[in-house]
């Protein structure tokens, strides 16, 4: 088995050098390097997934903010996705925005070259992909993408990511040869520290990006008012999330079904004892993310136990999650940017642990690990004991996220810096 990962990611390096590395080497010999403008205004953006941008909430936030942010800097600012095939999508706070192939093959190679001078700055959405979790051919596009880029004199920038304790050899591979000129941003400290010893190279401590989104200004008039409802009839409303990635081992252990009536009686249980509402929502409405599957049973499961105080509500824009967000108590979830979604709106959270994620991003506002949960624990009594934990101390946790937030957002702030890059191989 290892002999055969051996030579799984030996081929995956060996396809990257002929399809990315060198073909981009010999149109750096072959054309001109671009010049830049003072005030770069036009950027490039490598999706997290270049198959879909924005089939993630996740993704849509962390495209709102960076752009948001960019064009308060600079009202000219223009964007451009690389994906994998044309198309638009509509950002939070920006509008629509163009996908153009760039990505794969020979094809996607040129047609990077192409893009990338005629821009003034690339972007890579870190977030959780350069580990290799996702793909380690992934990253060793994006590392050909970003060297290129810093070789033409266009700064490249990873923005902040998360880098677990067991990356994949490929990318160890490709990140511990990324050019020196390339700006890598490491959303916390653990993988900081997991990076540095792990990849060897340089890089710097930021916060997530998608902590600089605001929230929409505009209501969700009936959720909004199904919230007020029931703090009216005395009642706590409390977020939550389910989805097939993150209670992937508690779903291995005993179904799917097993594992959301056990959640639903755990809840039930909870919401008798602390007078909770409990507001339902997907953040990621790809059909094998289990999102939408999951709490709609949830819900159902909760209604047919007697339990109806209960509200599922589908909503396609992060920036609206925020502003709801904002008006819990407490949120449940094992989606990283649902959590960032409302730590940054000063909400605590309950969260469900996978990936190495969530240490570092719960040491940015100093809250205990005690709020989180294991996915094989949400199959016990211990996932009541935690809710009625992290509720309890709910207020506390406020404060204490509030009073870290501008630190936070200001770390957050450093995704935005841009390296000035002088043409070099």
């Amino acid at each position: 088995m290892i002999r055969r990962q051996s030579l799984i990611d030996q081929a995956i390096i060996a396809r990257n050098l002929l399809q990315a590395v060198l073909p981009l080497h010999r149109l750096r010999a072959s054309a001109s390097r671009p010049i830049l403008p003072k005030t770069p205004t036009r950027f490039a953006i490598i999706a997290g997934d270049v198959t879909d941008p924005s089939s993630s909430l996740g993704d849509l936030a962390m495209f709102s903010a960076l752009m948001q942010s960019l064009r308060a800097q600079n009202p000219d600012s223009i964007f451009t996705i690389i994906g994998e095939r044309r198309h638009t999508i509509v950002v939070p706070g920006i509008g629509e925005t163009p996908v153009v192939p760039a990505w794969s093959g020979k094809t996607g190679t040129r047609a990077f070259d192409e893009l990338i001078r005629q821009h003034h700055a690339l972007f890579v959405m870190g977030a959780d992909i350069l580990d290799g979790k996702y793909g380690a051919a992934l990253v060793q596009r994006i590392v050909a993408y970003c060297n290129h880029s810093v070789a033409l004199g266009i700064p490249a920038t990873m923005l902040g990511f998360s880098f677990n304790s067991n990356p994949r050899a490929p990318a160890v591979h490709a990140l511990s040869r990324l050019h020196p000129k390339v700006t890598i941003n490491i959303r916390d400290q653990p993988s900081l520290d997991r990076f540095a010893r792990i990849v060897g190279i340089p890089a710097k401590l930021c916060a997530d990006s998608a902590f600089l989104m605001p929230p929409a200004t505009e209501s969700e008039p009936e959720t909004e008012a199904w919230i007020a409802a029931m703090r009216r009839e005395g009642r706590t409303p409390v977020g939550v999330n389910l989805n097939a990635h993150a209670l992937a081992p508690a779903i291995a252990q005993v179904g799917m079904d097993k594992l959301i009536d056990h959640i639903a009686e755990q809840l039930r249980c909870a919401g008798v004892q602390n007078k909770l509402a409990f507001l339902l929502l997907p953040h990621d409405l790809k059909l094998q993310s289990g999102d939408v599957i999951m709490l709609k049973a949830l819900d159902s499961i909760l209604q047919r136990k007697g339990f109806t105080h209960v509200r599922y509500t589908s909503i396609n824009h992060p920036d609206k999650i925020k502003r709801l967000t904002g008006q819990l108590d407490l949120a449940i979830t094992g989606r990283m940017h649902l959590v960032i979604a409302s730590l940054g709106s000063g909400t605590p959270t309950l969260s469900i642990t996978y990936q190495d994620k969530f240490e570092g991003l719960y040491q940015h506002f100093d809250l205990s690990l005690e709020h989180t949960i294991t996915p094989i624990q949400c199959l016990s009594d211990a996932f009541l004991r935690k809710i009625n934990d992290a509720f309890m101390h709910r207020h506390d946790n406020r404060a204490r996220i509030l009073s870290h937030l501008p630190r936070v957002k200001a770390l957050a702030s450093q995704n935005l810096a841009i390296a000035t890059c002088d043409p070099a191989d």
